[in-house]
Parts: structure tokens; C-alpha cells; sequence
């Protein structure tokens, strides 16, 4: 026995080689080399280069996800040279998939789709998130406006909380990251919480130059292993790294030009003024006066208000790599101005991606810092009647007989629409609020991780990686002595808030992986991870400032200082596995668990797991190949995930959000739950990959349902409790869809090619429990007139609550019997529209001849109601095309209650459409601003040309050099009356069903132009 093991010993020998990519031959690091019919197998190293024993007459056979798998026989030969081919089934299918593992689509049992950086950059926006808007299916993404630094929010397949963000999580090179929204952060003390659009969201931080891919994990069981922060999925991104060889720089320089897309209709016949109680006034700014008469100037103080807007984008980044190591370091600018005088956003970011591999180690790092800010002001109301409105509500009921472009007297003084009344009655000129009444905020933010990999054998490797995420944002409130507000501000008003976040996560990872024989390959990771989280905000304020022309918080009297702090703590520890099994290239399934224990939790429910099972079918496999169906997938997966309540809630507190230095302003006690558990949300999908035409043709289709209970919620209790506020557990949404993504490569030839991609979802929303016997669930102060965003037990999760004109039983009108004007209802709770589309899709075609490349993106919707508040507001101005038609007369027929005999009788009244009909009656009709909205969006439309090497090559260290022009949100085909269907009032920073859908005094979307060049040298 022994003499035979060392004669089967001794006919072994080292084969050594390098595997390659047959495209652009470049080493393939990670390709398994394994000995056929044995275990025997190690990968490839970072240079792509193996050793291995092989005994006579053995095979090797090299595998690598998204190639074809090659055999080779190596006979005499000790050294090889390897070339795999991508596969044309897998071909752009390796995807990376929770905790940054890069797998093979096919081996998925849910739903991931992928966009690189060159279809990213086509549309290259300020904010990341923008960039996805139309290419990938379940994702509905609202730009919440015009605005330089203006946040845009991204729901995956519906939200999962009523009361809570539902927002995926941000992952950039396995290191979670913060996308909150400012929104609120200086809210209790600037007033700017309610309709304030232009907060930022903190990707915005991201330099989309630096990103390589984007993988987005839609459902439960494609986020399970990052545990309660993914409950409603996750957005990976993978940033660049260098590779083995030359030094390579790249510049990137872009000059962009915007300008509001469209503005809102005005009518242009009659003046200022009101004849609302009968007697005409001049003292108001509302335009129920006389009409213009022959000769007469109709300003049009809007459309001269906006200005072309340009901005300025560069970016510089070097790359390169040797045997064992590779970087990437890169630096960027923006300056964006803003369509609004003296509103901007700019930013500045470093990036350094590095790795070093000694021995059976690898150490890396990736690291960014990012500086950022933002000159704005209140667009909408503020959260007090009488501290001001925006400019934009300002700009759309501003008077045309009055040129708003006088906002100073000679004197340099405020020049004052109505100089006769009050002054927090009167109206801030816009051009006053946008030069007097500055909002700004600015962030500097270190985002960073550095891991280690540790190879101890060809089967088992762990990995440590410790990141952190801080940033700290001031923002700053100012109101001059003189703005129209509430009389404490009307001497000054200057609020600041300072809002340090630091977020520290620490992962270890153990992955097992073993190929047994060549027909069954085992893969195990376990690992364990910790988060803290610490997040604390200081405000102040001071008002009735001593000397005016003196902006300091130390500016005013003892009694006019307010002062509040805030800090919020949170730990996370969690530990997780993930065992995934394969049969040759046919069959996979993947069992997940994760087990969280949270610090916000009482302490018998701080520990909760939830699990996932998800498997595929490659059912041609069985098929002998033929040119239809050239592959088929079917896939499905169950998960659960679950999600913790906001830190303190178990404990009773006494809530003040502003103090002054000498004493309390306002006390809320809030009860806390010593009981509470996690949200559950369990996922059920199905859907099958299909692939015609030798793959020119491919179709993925995904069925999914999402069920969320256990929502955690604060509503209001009686104050017979002796508390206002306390959370409990209930509630529950239930969420179904469909998603179809189709793949098409119409044209393949050698200098044309022609790629397209057509994406459609449609998600239903639904409430199935709210607490107690509530019939509807507010969770937002957006509010404009009688409409509000709103959730209805057993009925829309996107709903419009509003009041409407009475109807009997039989839906006949009733009408007030000596007026004659339809009875309004004093229920404003009822269900008046849903925001949620029917349906999302986008089209993307992509035409490649020789060096030019055209590309064009449209985006479309097809449903979902939009609320126009800003209708709204122009008619209760009497500035809509609507109210031009005042005087005429109206004829109304249905029931009216006779005071004599005490009877509904039938009867037709005819009343005149004045003033006081619009503002008392018109406006109290919710459904007369209620439209049910479709689009198609021409989103993005780029030329690029990549100079010839025969010209490149003129031109000493030049590589290449690429041209490139763009264009965005060019044509808009829709039919809302108001401005851009898509809209949200209060932006990406309000919880729940949030108020998208909802337009009202919003800073017009841009259509825009970007010319660019890319140099590489």
C-alpha cells in the first residue's frame, strides 16, 4: 500500500500557467483550476497565474462565473497559457449580491439587476440616485425638484412601513452608509418642516465617477444577510479599482447648462385686488381685483424670475497595479448653480482605493472624504402660520400687475407689496427672501473601511473589515429684521443646528467552499457583525436680534436665545450564515439565517432571527441546444427580515424640542413600551429567466408578495392616559407585484451593434390592519387646503384624504337651499385618490457604430393621482386660467333641503362664479385637484465619439480621449396641468407613504444640456 501511494506520488508533477481574458487579455484573478475527478483545485492568483500537481494522464478544468469552463489535458507540458471565453449565457450576469459576493445570475433564486458605470454615466447626475431612474424594474424613484442639492427618494417594490423610512440601505465596498435627508434637522427652530424641498440626501456624497457598479437586491431574501438595515433591500456599489499594469490617468471635464423644463399657467386679465366681502380692496395680494385695461403692463414676474443655471463638473483619476497590489485615487469637483438667484450646491470629493496582497494575506482599504454645500431657502410654509412663506408660493400668487423686480426702495430700505397693514400679514417680495433670508448647510464626511483577507487553504478564507461613516452638517436659518413674519422674528431671526453623525461597523467573515468531484460544489460563509450608531444635534436660535446688521446668535437678550439637544444611540449586534449548495450546472439553492440583537428593544425581544431559502432550475440544461431557447431559469425564494424600533421607545420620556436659556417652551410626554417587538416583513417570489435567438433575446419576470406586520407605530392617545404619544406594535401592509425586464440585441454585426432594454413593474399597496379602530393614518404634516397624504385601513397604503361636495345615497349633489352652492362635507378624512402608478417602466436603446455610441432613455408611467396643490394655491389667489372665468354662471341641479317642508326636493340653481364661490366652495372640493396622471419622459439622450488610436496615437502619453454630449429631460409627453408629474412637496425625507404625489409650490424641474470630454493618459 505504501509503495503504491508513492509510485502514484512520484508520477505527479507542478503544472504552472496564466489564465486570461480573451476579450483584452488581461489576467483573470479567482478562476478555479480543478483537477477533473479529483478534489484537487486552488485559483488563480491577482496576476491570474496558478500552480497545481497533476498526475499523468489527469485533466484540468478551469471554471470562472460569466466564462465558459475549458478542460485541458496538460501531457508533457508543465507550463500553460489559458484562455477563457465570456460565456454568452452569463455574459454581464456576474453580479456582486449581499456582503459584496460576486455570484453568477443564474445560481440566484431572487432578484438582482446590475448597471455598470458606462450605462451610469450617460446620464450622469449630481445625485446617484437620479442616474437609475427608468433602468431598472420595482424601483420608483421621485426627484423631489429643480433645485441644485435637491433630494431624490427611491422605494423598492412599495413601501414596508407606515410609519418608518422606506428607503433601501446604501452598501459601498461591503460599508453601509447613511442617505438620510436633512429634513427636519433644523425644522424646530427655522420653521422650514413642512414644505422645505431642497434638503439633500446624503448620497449626494458620491462621486459617480468613482463607482464601477450598482447592484440593486430588491426583496427580502436578497438582503437577508445584512439583517434589519435592508428590510426594505439594498443598493450595492462597487467603486473602481486599478489593475496590473501601466499608470493610468484619466480627466474628466463636463460644463452643463439647465433652465426650468415648465412653468405654471397664469391667467392674465384681471389686477390685485378683492371684492370677497362685497366692497372692492386694494390692501391684499390677491388677484380678485379689475380687470387690465388696454395699455396696461402684465408682468411676467415668474418667467422673469428663473435664469438659465450653469454648472461646472471635473474630475481627476489615477490607477494602476503590479503582481500583488493594485490603486485608485481620484479627486472632483462640482459647482452647480441654480434656475433660483443665488441658490447653488458644490462639492468636493477624494477617493483612495488600495490592496496589497503578501503571502496568504490581502489588506486593503477604501476610503473617501467628501465636502458639500448648499445655499437655498424656504420654497413652501412655513410650520407657523405666520413665519413666512417661500419664495415659490410667493412667486405663483405675486400679483402681475406689480413688477416683482421692485423689492428695494432707493434707499436701500424693503420695499413693501402692502406697506398699509401689518406686517406678518403682508407678503415677502421672492427676490427679498431669496438675497435676505439665506438657508445654507454644509457637510464634511469621512467614509472608510479597511479589511483583511486571510487565504488559509484553497477551500477556506476569512475576511475582517472595519468601516465607519461620519459626517458633520451645520445648517444655518437666517430671517432679516423686516421680513413679513411672526412678530418675535420681524427684528431677526437666525437659527443654527449642528448634526454630527458616526456610524462604526465591524464584519468578520468565514467563507468554506469545496468542490466535490465535478458535479456538486458547497459554499459556506458565517460571520458575525456589530454596529454602533451615535448621532447628536445641538440647535440654537435667536430672535428680536439688538443691531440688525448683526447676524449672531449672541445677538439678542437671554430671553430671545433657544437652545436644544438631541442624542440618539444605537447598537447592533448580529451574526448570520449562508449555506449554498450547486448541482453541476443545473440546480442551486441557498439557505440563509440571520440572528440580530438590537439595543432600541426591550430586553426579552432585543434577540429575533429570521431566515431565507431560495433556489433556481436551469432547466436547458436538460435540453439539447438549439437556436430558440437558448436558456431557461426558473427561480424562487421565501424570506423574512425584520426591522427595530426608533432608539428610546421603551422608555417613558419627557419630549421638549425647544427650550429657551431661561425656561421650557413646549413639553410632550411620550409613553414608553416595555413590550415592543420587531417589524416583520416576510417576502414570497417567483420568476424565471429566459434567454431566445442564441441570447440576442431575454426576458426576466419576477411575482412577488411582501408582507409587513408588527408595524411599529406612535399614534396619538388620550390625554386621559396622561401621555400624548406612545408606540405600539401594529398594523400591517401588504404589498404584490409584477416586474419584467426584456433584453434585446436586435443588431450584432462588427463595426454596428444595437442594444435595448425594456423594464416594467406594477405594485399594489395596501393596508390590511391600522392600530385600534383607526380609519386612517397620518404620518406627515403635508397638508395643502383640505387634501393630505394619508394611509386608509383595508384600502390604499399611497392614499389623498380631503373633504368633497355632499352627495345623497343616490349620488345626486347637494346644494344649500338659499344659496345655491353645493354643501361641502366636514368630513376631510375621506379616500380622494391614490399616488401610487399602475404601472413604472423604462425604455433604453443604445446604438454603437465603429467609435460613436447614441443612446436614449425614455421613462414612463402609466396611473397614480397627483394632488396639484399648486392649482391650488394660484386659485385661491385667483391667478389660475380657472378663475379668468369669474362672473359667469354656473348651473348646479340635485338635492336641496327645503326649510319650509323640511323635504329634500330636486332643483336646479344657478349661481355666479365669483370670489367668494372659488375660495368658500371651489376650493373645498379636493377631486377638482385631484388628476390621474400618465407620462413618457425622454429621461436622457447622449452622442459619444471615441477618437481613433490612428489620431490618439499623434499626441505624446495620450491613451485615448473620448467626446461626449448630453441632454436631459428634453420632451415631456403627459397630461397633468400642472408642472412635472413627478414631484414630491416635502422631499426625500418624510417617513411613510412620504408626499410624493403631491405638488405645491415646488421649484420648477430642469431640462438640460451637458457637453464633456474624457482624457486617459
Amino acid at each position: 500500500m505504501l509503495y503504491g501511494f508513492n509510485q502514484s506520488y512520484a508520477q505527479q508533477k507542478t503544472v504552472t500557467g496564466t489564465v486570461i481574458n480573451a476579450a483584452d487579455n488581461q489576467p483573470l484573478p479567482g478562476v478555479t483550476v480543478l483537477v477533473k475527478g479529483t478534489s484537487r483545485s486552488v485559483q488563480t492568483e491577482v496576476n491570474g497565474t496558478f500552480s497545481i500537481e497533476v498526475g499523468s494522464g489527469e485533466t484540468l478544468r478551469f471554471t470562472y462565473l460569466g466564462y465558459v469552463s475549458q478542460e485541458v489535458n496538460p501531457g508533457s507540458r508543465t507550463t500553460l497559457t489559458v484562455n477563457l471565453e465570456q460565456s454568452a449565457e452569463a455574459l454581464g450576469e456576474v453580479v456582486v449580491t449581499a456582503m459584496g459576493i460576486k455570484r453568477e445570475s443564474k445560481s440566484l433564486g431572487y432578484s438582482v439587476q446590475e448597471i455598470q458605470s458606462k450605462e451610469l454615466l450617460k446620464n450622469k447626475d449630481a445625485n446617484v440616485i437620479n442616474s437609475l431612474n427608468g433602468k431598472i424594474a420595482g424601483l420608483n424613484i421621485t426627484n423631489s425638484g429643480g433645485a441644485p442639492g435637491a433630494s431624490s427618494s427611491i422605494v423598492i417594490r412599495g413601501g414596508t412601513s407606515l410609519e418608518r423610512d422606506n428607503q433601501p440601505l446604501f452598501v459601498i465596498d461591503g460599508m453601509p452608509i447613511d442617505n438620510s435627508t436633512g429634513q427636519g434637522d433644523n425644522s424646530a427652530f427655522d420653521g422650514s418642516v413642512n414644505l422645505s424641498t431642497t434638503n439633500g440626501n446624503r448620497a449626494m456624497d458620491i462621486n459617480p465617477e468613482d463607482i464601477e457598479s450598482i447592484s440593486v437586491l430588491k426583496g427580502p431574501a436578497a438582503a437577508a444577510l445584512y439583517g434589519l438595515r435592508a428590510a426594505a433591500g439594498a443598493i450595492i456599489i462597487t467603486t473602481k479599482k486599478g489593475a496590473e499594469g501601466a499608470t493610468e490617468v484619466s480627466v474628466n471635464s463636463r460644463f452643463l447648462s439647465n433652465w426650468a423644463n415648465k412653468l405654471p399657467k397664469q391667467q392674465s386679465i384681471y389686477k390685485q385686488g378683492s371684492y370677497y366681502n362685497g366692497e372692492f380692496t386694494g390692501e391684499t395680494s390677491r388677484s380678485w381685483g379689475d380687470k387690465f385695461q388696454p395699455g396696461e403692463t402684465i408682468y411676467d414676474n415668474m418667467g422673469d424670475f428663473f435664469e438659465t443655471a450653469f454648472a461646472f463638473d471635473n474630475s481627476l483619476n489615477i490607477s494602476g497595479g503590479s503582481k500583488n497590489g493594485n490603486f485608485y485615487l481620484s479627486a472632483s469637483n462640482l459647482d452647480q448653480g441654480g434656475i433660483v438667484p443665488t441658490t447653488d450646491f458644490k462639492r468636493t470629493t477624494l477617493r483612495f482605493n488600495g490592496e496589497q496582497k503578501t503571502g496568504i494575506f490581502t489588506f486593503g482599504v477604501n476610503a473617501s472624504y467628501s465636502q458639500s454645500s448648499t445655499r437655498k431657502t424656504l420654497t413652501g410654509s412655513g410650520l407657523w402660520g405666520s413665519s413666512g412663506s417661500g419664495y415659490m408660493e410667493s412667486i405663483i400668487a405675486w400679483p402681475r400687475n406689480d413688477n416683482m423686480k421692485n423689492w428695494l426702495n432707493e434707499d436701500g430700505t424693503k420695499h413693501r407689496l402692502l406697506p398699509n397693514i401689518p406686517l406678518d400679514s403682508d407678503a415677502d417680495n421672492p427676490y427679498w427672501i431669496i438675497n435676505r433670508n439665506p438657508q445654507t448647510d454644509k457637510t464634511n464626511r469621512i467614509v472608510g473601511s479597511v479589511y483583511t483577507n486571510v487565504k488559509f487553504t484553497d477551500w477556506f478564507e476569512a475576511t475582517y473589515r472595519l468601516g465607519i461613516d461620519n459626517y458633520l452638517t451645520k445648517f444655518s436659518s437666517m430671517t432679516a429684521p423686516g421680513s413679513s413674519v411672526k412678530e418675535a422674528w420681524q427684528k431677526g431671526m437666525l437659527s443654527e443646528t449642528g448634526k454630527d453623525y458616526n456610524y462604526i461597523n465591524s464584519n468578520l467573515m468565514l467563507n468554506f467552499h469545496k468542490t466535490v468531484k465535478e458535479d456538486w460544489d458547497f459554499n459556506l460563509i458565517l460571520g458575525t457583525s456589530a454596529e454602533d450608531t451615535h448621532i447628536e444635534s445641538n440647535s440654537a436660535r435667536a430672535e428680536n436680534f439688538a443691531i440688525p446688521t448683526f447676524t449672531s446668535i449672541n445677538n439678542a437678550a437671554k430671553e430671545d436665545q433657544y437652545y436644544s439637544q438631541a442624542i440618539n444611540r444605537k447598537r447592533l449586534i448580529g451574526v448570520y450564515g449562508d449555506l449554498r449548495m450547486a448541482y453541476k450546472d443545473l440546480l442551486y439553492l441557498s439557505v440563509t439565517g440571520r440572528n440580530d440583537w438590537s439595543s432600541t428593544l426591550p430586553v426579552q425581544n432585543q434577540s429575533f432571527f429570521y431566515p431565507s431559502v431560495s433556489g433556481s432550475f436551469v432547466f436547458t440544461e436538460l435540453l439539447e441546444k438549439n437556436n430558440i431557447l437558448s436558456f431557461g431559469k426558473l427561480r424562487a425564494s421565501w424570506a423574512e427580515v425584520g426591522k427595530d424600533a426608533p432608539p428610546y421607545q421603551t422608555q417613558t420620556y419627557l419630549f421638549g424640542p425647544e427650550l429657551t436659556i431661561g425656561g421650557g417652551y413646549r413639553n410632550d410626554w411620550a409613553r414608553g413600551n416595555d413590550i415592543l417587538k420587531p417589524e416583520t416583513t416576510t417576502s414570497i417570489e417567483f420568476g424565471t429567466d429566459l434567454r431566445f435567438l442564441d441570447n440576442r433575446l431575454g426576458l426576466d419576470f419576477t411575482y412577488y408578495i411582501n408582507r409587513s406586520k408588527d408595524q411599529i407605530l406612535q399614534p396619538r392617545v388620550s390625554n386621559a392616559t396622561g401621555y400624548i404619544l406612545s408606540s405600539v406594535n401594529t398594523g400591517e401592509i401588504e404589498n404584490k407585484g409584477i416586474e419584467i425586464s426584456i433584453n434585446a440585441n436586435p443588431v450584432r454585426r462588427d463595426n454596428f451593434r444595437w442594444d435595448a432594454t425594456l423594464n416594467f413593474s406594477h405594485n399594489k399597496g395596501v393596508v390590511k390592519e391600522l392600530p385600534g379602530s383607526l380609519p386612517i393614518l397620518y404620518v406627515t404634516d403635508v397638508q395643502v387646503g383640505n387634501a393630505k397624504a394619508a394611509s386608509f385601513d383595508g384600502g390604499n397604503f399611497m392614499g389623498l384624504s380631503g373633504s368633497k361636495w355632499q352627495t345623497d345615497a343616490n349620488g345626486n349633489l347637494l346644494l344649500n337651499w338659499a344659496t345655491g352652492y353645493p354643501l361641502t362635507s366636514s368630513d376631510q378624512t375621506m379616500s380622494v385618490g391614490n399616488r401610487e402608478p399602475d404601472f413604472l417602466g423604462g425604455l433604453n436603446n443604445s446604438f454603437t457604430f465603429k467609435n460613436w455610441n447614441f443612446s436614449f432613455l425614455f421613462d414612463f408611467r402609466k396611473g397614480g393621482d397627483i394632488y396639484n396643490g399648486t392649482g391650488y394655491l394660484l386659485t385661491a389667489y385667483g391667478l389660475s386660467e380657472e378663475t379668468a372665468n369669474r362672473g359667469n354662471t354656473i348651473s348646479f341641479s340635485g338635492m336641496s333641503l327645503n326649510p319650509a317642508t323640511q323635504a329634500y326636493e330636486p332643483v336646479t340653481r344657478e349661481v355666479v362664479a365669483d370670489e367668494k364661490y372659488y375660495r368658500d366652495v371651489y376650493l373645498n372640493n379636493a377631486p377638482f385637484f385631484i388628476e390621474d396622471v400618465n407620462w413618457l419622459r425622454l429621461r436622457s439622450i447622449s452622442l459619444s465619439y471615441a477618437l481613433p488610436e490612428s489620431v490618439v496615437n499623434r499626441v505624446k502619453f495620450l491613451k485615448g480621449a473620448t467626446l461626449t454630449a448630453s441632454g436631459t429631460n428634453l420632451l415631456l409627453f403627459t397630461n397633468y396641468s400642472g408642472m412635472d408629474p413627478e414631484t414630491s412637496a416635502a422631499g426625500a425625507g418624510v417617513v411613510g407613504s412620504g408626499s410624493v404625489g403631491i405638488d405645491y409650490a415646488g421649484i420648477p424641474s430642469t431640462a438640460g444640456f451637458a457637453f464633456g470630454i474624457n482624457l486617459r493618459f
